[in-house]
C-alpha cells in the first residue's frame, strides 16, 4: 500500500506538470507562440553556461560559415520517410536561429535499426549523436562503452533543465546503471496492459463478432474466446493468416519481469516477487508455449514466422494477416490503427504494470563519441519542450502532412492518407514528447492527463530501476542467449513440442552456467533491493 500511494503521488506531480503544458495551448493543441518567441522565452530561463554554449556556436559560426551537426538516429516500421529532408529543413530554419545548429535525422527500419547502429557505433566512422539504446540492449551498450554519462560536469543540469523538469529525479534514477545516467526515456506512458491481442475491425465484421469498448477503446475478453475468434476467421479467410508473431511475445504477453535485457532470471510475479527464477521452468513458461503450440497446429501461424523478419503490424498492413499480440495504453488504438494500415481492435487479456525496464523501455542514449555533447543535449532538451520542433518530428508540417480540424484536431489534409503520407510513422512513443503537440483524430484531447493516470494506477515492479550488471559473465550470457535465439521463438512460435523442446532447452542453458548467472543476478538484486530499502 506505502509503495502504491508514493507512486500515485509521484504521477500526480506529472500530472499536473502535463496539464499545465496542455492549459497553455492554443485549441489546436501547440502553444500559440512562433519559434522566435519561443526562443525569447528558452532564453529568459537559460543559465549563464547554457546561452554562453549558444553564443560560443554563433562565434565559431561567424568563422566558418557551418553549423554544428547534431545526428539523431530514429527508427520506424517502414524505413526512413519520403518527407525526411524536408522535415529536417524545417526544424533547421528553427534550430539555427534558437540554437545555432542543425539536426540530422537519420531514419532507419526497426526491424534492422539495432544491428545497424550497433555496427556504426562500433566503427564510429560516422557520426551518430542519440540513439535508441533500448533497440541495441541499454545494458550492452553501456558495457560496450557506447553511452555518455549524462551527468558528468553537470550536463544535463546545465544544458537539459527542460529534460530535467519533465524527468524527474525518480524517473532518472530509473535510468542509471552503476550509479551514472547514461540515458534518458521520453514522456510516455511507463506501464504497459500486457496481453492485448488486437483484430483487424473488416475481419470481426465479416464474421458477425459483436462486442463492447470501455472508455479506453478496449474489449475485455479471455484467452480462450481469442482462440474461438480465430477458429472463425480462420474459416471465413482461408487465404490469412491468423496471428502475426513477434519477437518479443513474452515481455507483450504476461507481467513476467525479466529485470534487465535478457530471459536468465527473472520475478514471475514482480508486484511481490524477491526470487529470481528460470522462467523456462515456470507455469508462465509453459502455458504460452502450449498456447502457441497449439495454435501453430491449428493453421494459425504461417510456416514462415522463423525467417520473417518484418514487424507484425507491418504484416497486417500488408493484408496478409489479420491479429497480432501486442501492450496496450490509453490511445493504442488509434496508434496500432495507424501502424496496421486499418481500424483495429484492441482485445485486453492482461493488466497493467510498470515492469522494472518500464521507464528505460524505450531510451535516447548519447554516444560517447559524440563530437559536442553540449550542442547535443542543449538540441534535446529543445525537442522535449519546444511545441514547434516536437510537432515537426511527431506529425511533419501543417498543410502538408497535417491540417487543424475545427474541433482542434488534426488529420490528413486532401489526398493524403496512411498509405501515401510523406512524415507519418506512427513512432510517436519513441519521440521525447508528443504531448506538447496536437492530438490525432479519434484520440482524445487529454490523452496526456490519462497517460499519466495510467502510469499511476499501474502495478510497479519493486525492481523498477534495477539493473543487473552482467560485464563480469559477458562468455556465459554470450552462450546463454546463443542457445535462446537458437530455441525460444522456435517455442514461442509453436514449432517445436513445448514439453520435449523446453526440456532440451532447459537442459542446454543449464550446460551454459545458467543456474550460476541466476544465482549472481540474485545476488545483486538482493544487494540492491537492500540499499533502496525495497522491504515492502
Amino acid at each position: 500500500m506505502k509503495r502504491t500511494m508514493r507512486w500515485a503521488a509521484f504521477f500526480l506531480i506529472i500530472l499536473i506538470t502535463v496539464t499545465l503544458i496542455a492549459c497553455g495551448r492554443s485549441k489546436t493543441g501547440v502553444e500559440e507562440v512562433t519559434a522566435s518567441e519561443s526562443a525569447e522565452t528558452t532564453e529568459s530561463n537559460m543559465s549563464p553556461a547554457y546561452s554562453k554554449a549558444i553564443e560560443d556556436r554563433r562565434a565559431e559560426y561567424e568563422k566558418t560559415g557551418e553549423y554544428q551537426k547534431v545526428t539523431y538516429a530514429i527508427y520506424t516500421w517502414t524505413g526512413s520517410p519520403i518527407g525526411i529532408e524536408r522535415i529536417q529543413e524545417a526544424m533547421n530554419k528553427i534550430l539555427r536561429k534558437k540554437l545555432c545548429l542543425e539536426i540530422e535525422l537519420l531514419a532507419m527500419d526497426f526491424s534492422s535499426y539495432g544491428q545497424d547502429v550497433h555496427l556504426k557505433l562500433t566503427n564510429n566512422d560516422e557520426q551518430i549523436d542519440w540513439f535508441g539504446g533500448n533497440v541495441i540492449g541499454y545494458t550492452l551498450c553501456v558495457n560496450n562503452g557506447f553511452c555518455y554519462d549524462l551527468n558528468k560536469d553537470d550536463l544535463l543540469k546545465n544544458y537539459g533543465p527542460g529534460i530535467e523538469e519533465l524527468i524527474p529525479e525518480k524517473y532518472q534514477e530509473a535510468c542509471k546503471y552503476a550509479g551514472h545516467l547514461y540515458g534518458i526515456p521520453p514522456v510516455k506512458d511507463y506501464a504497459i496492459t500486457t496481453a492485448a491481442i488486437v483484430i483487424g475491425k473488416e475481419y470481426l465484421d465479416a464474421i458477425g463478432y459483436e462486442y463492447e469498448e470501455d472508455e479506453n477503446q478496449e474489449v475485455h475478453s479471455t484467452w480462450d474466446e481469442i482462440e474461438k475468434i480465430y477458429v472463425k476467421l480462420q474459416s471465413k479467410f482461408p487465404d490469412k493468416w491468423v496471428f502475426a508473431v513477434s519477437g518479443n511475445q513474452f515481455a507483450q504477453g504476461s507481467i513476467v519481469d525479466n529485470l534487465g535485457n535478457d530471459w536468465f532470471g527473472v520475478l514471475l510475479d514482480p508486484t511481490k516477487d524477491r526470487t529470481v527464477t528460470n522462467l523456462m521452468e515456470s507455469n508462465e513458461w509453459m502455458d504460452m508455449v502450449e498456447r502457441m503450440h497449439r495454435w501453430n497446429q491449428m493453421g494459425f501461424i504461417s510456416p514462415d514466422a522463423l525467417s520473417d523478419k518484418s514487424s507484425s503490424s507491418a504484416r497486417i498492413k500488408s493484408g496478409d494477416y489479420m491479429s497480432m499480440l501486442a501492450p496496450s495504453k490509453p490511445g493504442y488504438k488509434s496508434q496500432i490503427s495507424g501502424e496496421c494500415g486499418r481500424e483495429m481492435i484492441v482485445f485486453r487479456l492482461g493488466q497493467s504494470i510498470i515492469k522494472s525496464t518500464g521507464i528505460t523501455s524505450v531510451i535516447s542514449c548519447l554516444n560517447q563519441s559524440s563530437p559536442d555533447p553540449v550542442a547535443a543535449v542543449q538540441l534535446m532538451n529543445e525537442l522535449y519542450t519546444d511545441p514547434e520542433l516536437s510537432t515537426l518530428l511527431v506529425w511533419g508540417e501543417e498543410g502538408v502532412d497535417y491540417v487543424t480540424k475545427p474541433d482542434g484536431s488534426i488529420d490528413f489534409p486532401d489526398g493524403v492518407n496512411i498509405q501515401n503520407a510523406e512524415w507519418y510513422h506512427t513512432m510517436n512513443w519513441e519521440m521525447p514528447n508528443q504531448y506538447i503537440c496536437p492530438y490525432w483524430t479519434g484520440d482524445s484531447q487529454d490523452l496526456g492527463s490519462r497517460i499519466m493516470e495510467f502510469n499511476a494506477n499501474a502495478e510497479t515492479s519493486i525492481a523498477l530501476g534495477f539493473t543487473f550488471d552482467n560485464s563480469q559473465y559477458t562468455a556465459e550470457y554470450a552462450a546463454l542467449q546463443n542457445i535462446y535465439d537458437e530455441y525460444s521463438n522456435q517455442l514461442l512460435y509453436g514449432f517445436l513440442d513445448p514439453v520435449s523442446g523446453t526440456a532440451e532447452f532447459n537442459e542446454k542453458l543449464k550446460q551454459a552456467g545458467l543456474d550460476e548467472y541466476i544465482a549472481e543476478k540474485q545476488r545483486q538484486f538482493d544487494l540492491w533491493l537492500a540499499e533502496n530499502d525495497k522491504n515492502y
